[in-house]
Formats: C-alpha cells, structure tokens, sequence
C-alpha cells in the first residue's frame, strides 16, 4: 500500500507497522475511582504516552478485566443521562426520550458492506451506516438513512462482521451515516468486540462537542470530516445549526492534534464565494495546504431541496471551474 502525504500513520497501520488506537486503549488498565471523568483524565495520559510510541509490542499485551476502553463505554453511557454528544447539547435523558438527533440509547444501521466508491487510499472501505443525524440538512442525499432506524446494532456480531470484513480486504472501518456522532457509545461497544488492528475512520460532520471528543479522540485514526459551511447564516438555513463555524474549525484543529485528517466539501449553487473560498482558505491557513481535501461536484436538489430556489439544481460548469481554480490555488492535496 502507498503511503499518503498526510494519511501517514494510517498507511503504516495498514502495513501492520503501528498499532490502531482502540487496540491501544483496549489494552490500557482502568479504574473507575469516584470520577469516571476524573479517571479518564488520569488513564488518557497514559494512554498518550503509549500512543506517540509508535510500538507494535503494545499488541502483545493481554486485555484487562476493565480496559481504558471500557472506562469510555461506561462514561458515553453516564453522558447519555443528560445528552451533549453534539454541540446542541440537548441534555436529555436519552434512557427516556430522544433529542434533536431522535436517538435513544439503542443504535440503528442501515446497512454495512465493502465500499468502493470512497477516496482511494480509504478503498476498500468498511462502512457501516448509522440511522439518524444531528443535522436537518433540507438537501440531505442520505434521508433515507436519516429518518429511518432500520436494523438494532448488536456490538458483539457487529465487531466479528468488522473482522470478517477485514479478512476480506478491507482498510478501514469506516463509521458514517446519517452521522456517528450520536453512536459513539455503541460504536465503542462494537471496538470492545473486534480483534483486527484495523484503522478507524470518524466519517462525521464534525459538530461533536468538547465532551464527546476528549473521550472518542483516542479511538480515531482518520477523521473522515464534512466541511459544510464557510459562515454560520447558511449553515443555519440549509441544516438548522447554530455557530456551525466556530465549532467545525475547533474540531478540526483538534482532530488534526489527536489524528489524521481527510476533509470533503460538497460544493453548492449559489454558494462558492460565500462557503467554498472560505473553506479553502481556512484550511490552507490553519491545517496547511496539504491537508487531504476532496472537492466534491456531485450535489443535486434532493430531499427538500427545491423549496429553496437558490439549491434546486445542479452545479453550472462556470461553478465548478470557479470551485477548482480556487482550491488549487491554495490546496496542493486536492482530490
């Protein structure tokens, strides 16, 4: 396999020269102590320590009757009495009713299979789609999958699929949707399970707060990220979110401290000045100019998306031309 600039370490995972992650936290000793946050701050360190190694000898270790792993688990779990997975922060009690997201504590896939139509160093990808999203996207090209729960996850079959899949080829195991986010405690479930030293790819839209990623950072090899929205008005009128800028760019900047980063952005009609220039830029200036990015032209008007006339059809040729010639102004990484 080549190894790709700025997807380094997940190509040497690939080659079975560096631990995954999860492997590494699944290997980390745990105790809850008074404070499972407290806990969890205390055993991150360690497990950093052991992360910037860079040592496969870490694999040979046994797994503990309680795992830094399992420590995560059981914190998702106490966060979901008072929900703030995403940065709505909804705080409900999702053992009794759901939020934004619709979710409750049982997590729902439409379907998982081998994927070739990913980027290519991500091919082939195991991707797992998840129901349900912490967006409203009115030109969602997944609703179905959105507003659907289809099949109840069971973390035990789903990490011996995850294992299969990887004896079939796969790179990667790919968590997507719909959205992740709102999954991360069953998707941690599902890591407990999976015995292959496969990379984990966070394929997410990137609005996660402070909370969830102090704890699913250590987990995630690739963040697999959506840029949406270079300004916060039209983030709010086509996906209901508010301050989307702020937090995407945090994340970002964070995920590029804790990870590998690939960024796709779906360019829009009517929106290359006002989302995709400033996009670009911003990643050139703050992620560098190397930074994996995928310029996507494959909108069309789905779902919703002819009650808003400025959306309801393709991108022109002028567009697409207009979109290219500013990211490779800046982006020497496109794809």
């Amino acid at each position: 396999m080549t190894v790709v600039l700025g997807l380094e370490r997940y190509g040497m995972i690939n080659q079975n020269l560096l631990p995954t992650k999860f492997q590494i936290v699944r290997r980390i000793e745990a105790e809850k102590g008074d404070s499972l946050l407290d806990a969890h701050r205390e055993t991150k360190r360690e497990f950093l320590r052991i992360w910037r190694k860079k040592d496969m000898s870490v694999l040979e270790e046994g797994i503990p009757d309680y795992s830094f792993l399992d420590l995560k688990i059981d914190l998702l779990k106490e966060m979901l009495r008072g929900c703030v997975f995403c940065e709505r922060k909804c705080r409900v009690n999702r053992f009794e009713r759901s939020g934004f997201c619709r979710c409750g504590v049982e997590s729902y896939y439409s379907s998982e299979f081998l994927h070739f139509g990913e980027e290519p160093e991500l091919v082939p990808s195991h991707t797992i789609f998840f129901n349900r999203c912490t967006f409203a996207c009115v030109f969602c090209q997944n609703y179905d999958i959105v507003y659907s729960d289809d099949r109840p996850i069971n973390p035990r079959e789903m990490g011996m699929i995850v294992d299969i899949r990887r004896r079939q080829g796969s790179r990667n195991v790919n968590f997507v949707g719909g959205n992740p986010d709102q999954h991360a405690h069953t998707v941690l479930e599902i890591l407990r399970h999976v015995e292959s030293n496969i990379p984990v790819v966070w394929n997410s839209n990137m609005y996660h707060s402070l909370e969830l990623a102090e704890i699913i950072e250590d987990v995630v090899d690739v963040w697999l990220g959506d840029f949406k929205y270079g300004n916060d008005e039209c983030a709010e009128r086509y996906s209901k979110v508010r301050n989307y800028f702020d937090v995407v760019t945090r994340n970002f900047l964070r995920a590029r401290e804790h990870g590998e980063i690939l960024i796709r952005h779906l360019v829009m009609p009517e929106h290359v000045e006002c989302c995709t220039e400033n996009i670009v830029k911003w990643v050139s200036d703050n992620l560098g100019r190397d930074t994996r990015f995928n310029l996507m032209f494959q909108y069309w008007p789905a779902y919703r998306a002819k009650e808003y006339p400025e959306i309801s059809r393709r991108l022109s040729s002028r567009e697409m031309r207009r979109a290219a010639e500013i990211a490779s102004l800046h982006i020497d990484n496109l794809l």
